[in-house]
């Protein structure tokens, strides 16, 4: 996990107001929690917040910086954002030890053209994030698996990732992340049997050709009298 630095200011909680105003002027408004400290009202602007979340990611280590010289090791545990004005709303640090193993979920991406593609078959991504325990920085950014060497029907399970010996794995080690299937086959539509009728339906009420018009041999006999 990359380390980055990013200001910060400590702030009162307040009001839906108070917020308001500092979004129009900039910032995000936060909270810090963790483990051995009080929750703390905190504020990051906009703009640095974003240019990290593109950058680093977002499994980054966050050092929040404050005026005087002050600075709490954080993670973001998670972040809210309006769905109409794509804007943020409120951000949620956890404060973390450097020294102590962290929980994460790290995105998997595929490397290389598995070979079962000249056969025709089709890459499957089952698994896109991967949960591990490990120091945070120890922790990668994403894991690359190279998928080059699957042919077809086989597959690669999280059992034959290799992430070397300081980094837990806590992903179910039989789950799938990636496999080479054949492609699906429509099944043509069956053919009409023999005799059955092919025309579209009759509305309610009307009788087809056949039956509005009465055979010569049913023609009306003539009256005795």
């Amino acid at each position: 996990m990359q380390r980055v630095a990013i200001e910060a200011i400590s702030r009162e909680s307040g009001k839906h107001g108070k917020l308001s105003a500092l979004r129009r002027q900039g910032f995000i408004p936060g909270v810090v929690y963790g483990r051995g400290m009080t929750a703390m009202s905190v504020a990051v602007p906009i703009r640095a917040f974003e240019r990290i979340r593109r950058t680093a990611g977002e499994s980054a280590i966050l050092e929040l910086q404050f005026d005087g010289g002050q600075a709490i090791t954080t993670v973001v545990h998670e972040f809210q954002m309006n769905p109409i004005r794509d804007t943020y709303i409120h951000v949620d640090f956890l404060s973390i030890s450097l020294d102590e193993p962290l929980r994460s979920r790290i995105p998997i991406r595929p490397v290389g053209t598995a070979i079962g593609l000249k056969e025709g078959g089709v890459l499957e991504h089952s698994l896109y994030e991967l949960e591990v325990e490990a120091l945070p920085l120890d922790i990668p950014d994403y894991v690359e698996v190279d998928v080059s060497g699957l042919g077809l029907k086989h597959s690669i399970h999280v059992a034959d990732l290799k992430l070397g010996d300081k980094i837990k794995v806590l992903t179910n080690e039989t789950a799938t992340v990636f496999s080479v299937v054949a492609p699906a086959v429509e099944e043509a539509p069956p053919l009409p049997e023999e005799g059955a009728a092919t025309g579209g339906a009759v509305p309610a009420g009307e009788g087809s050709v056949a039956s509005a018009a009465a055979p010569e041999s049913a023609a009306k006999a003539p009256s005795k009298k």
